[in-house]
């Protein structure tokens, strides 16, 4: 009897033993997991994963070798082609990136066009329902929400929880760039960056272009500085500019969620994307705002747009250099021959990484695309590809 009891107990001890094994293992993970996350999130900015600095002080990957060893670490673990472009973007964002290349000097554009953008209007993505066509997007796609638009004949292709309310977070800048192409036609005017712009991108970690207090800034390249890096600055001087306050552009933002007949629980709270509990939407709504903001033709060319150079300003002699990097990476990713050609990217912890984008799909038809909470950048990248691949 007393065998077995001490039998018993070495037993017990042991599958004790495994137990805080697993315990061990899974708090590792955990942290491992949330280290990830917040390296992410320094190296791309906490609203998204446009081009900012490691120290939040300035754009571009820099040159401070734990950017680069964050960077190599979270994103080019097998991925090849120049979808493994960090050093795609080398030169970066960093204003002194050469400005006197052919490329830095003029918008380089995605290869490919979208027939369907020059068309009026002829249904609202918003409002579209699932047919017996429309196919269910399962575990193919990490993300929890997507939906897939053919815009040739306004249906759904595919859809997951495609009614289903989440924040947009930075793909709420699709809309800050639309109301602003309709509120400031002078393209050459000069906006002043103010130091509250400065302290409010800085003490929210927010993605930035990297302009300083006193920089005069043209409101064509503010507009850039929106879409390509994310750049809360950018938004901020565009929305003072127009509304006088964030609030006041807010509320011109949802006027257009309105007039563009958006569902009921379509509500921006602020113009850069940052989390708020009541700053919601469902992935319908935001195709429908990317669909309107194509249709506009300057929206348009600022959305497919890769590389975008900065001119020299009264801060930056060698101008800035802006990339979007969704755009640049998707080309090494698998999309079944489908041509992506212009993206919004968008990241807070309450949503994950998310995307829409927009393209041409191998069989002709014109897609776009739009995912929420992908558990990382390159996943997020890789579930447009996956869904343009099955889709287009």
């Amino acid at each position: 009897m007393q065998f077995f009891a001490k039998t018993d107990q070495g037993k017990m001890r042991k599958r004790m033993g495994i137990k805080k094994s697993l315990c061990s293992m899974v708090l590792l993970l955990s942290i491992v997991q949330s280290t990830l996350i917040y390296a992410e999130e320094r190296v791309y900015g906490i609203t998204d994963y446009g081009p900012v600095s490691v120290n939040g002080s300035g754009v571009g990957r820099g040159k401070d070798p734990t950017y680069q060893y964050i960077e190599d670490l979270l994103y080019n673990q097998g991925n090849t082609g120049s979808g493994n472009s960090g050093s795609a973007n080398s030169g970066g964002s960093n204003p002194a990136a050469n400005p006197g290349s052919a490329s830095s000097q003029n918008p380089t554009k995605s290869s490919g066009q979208n027939t369907a953008v020059t068309q009026e209007r002829k249904w609202n993505l918003a409002k579209l329902s699932g047919n017996g066509q429309t196919k269910s997007i399962g575990s193919e796609v990490n993300a929890n929400y997507a939906v897939v638009f053919d815009l040739d004949q306004g249906t759904i292709l595919g859809e997951k929880n495609s009614s289903v309310t989440m924040n947009p977070a930075s793909m709420t800048k699709v809309m800050t760039l639309l109301v602003a192409v309709e509120n400031l036609p002078d393209l050459e005017k000069k906006i002043t960056i103010t130091q509250d712009i400065v302290d409010y991108v800085k003490a929210r970690g927010a993605s930035n272009c990297g302009f300083v207090a006193g920089e005069q800034v043209r409101v064509k390249d503010l507009l850039y500085g929106v879409i390509l890096p994310s750049g809360a600055d950018a938004v901020l001087a565009l929305a003072k500019e127009i509304a006088g306050s964030e609030a006041g552009f807010v509320a011109l933002m949802n006027k257009k969620a309105q007039d563009l007949g958006l569902s009921s629980d379509c509500k921006f709270q602020n113009a850069t994307g940052l989390y708020h509990s009541t700053h919601h939407m469902n992935v319908k709504d935001i195709g429908e705002i990317m669909a309107a903001a194509m249709r506009n033709s300057l929206a348009r060319e600022v959305l497919s747009t890769e590389n975008y150079q900065i001119p020299a300003t009264n801060k930056h002699e060698n101008g800035i250099k802006l990339t979007n990097l969704f755009v640049q990476r998707i080309k090494g990713q698998d999309t079944g021959g489908a041509s992506v050609t212009m993206a919004k990217t968008g990241f807070v912890r309450q949503s994950m990484f998310c995307a829409v984008s927009s393209g041409k799909g191998a069989n002709g038809k014109n897609l776009l695309v739009v995912t929420g909470y992908s558990s990382s950048t390159w996943q997020c990248i890789k579930d447009h590809a996956t869904l343009y691949k099955r889709f287009g």
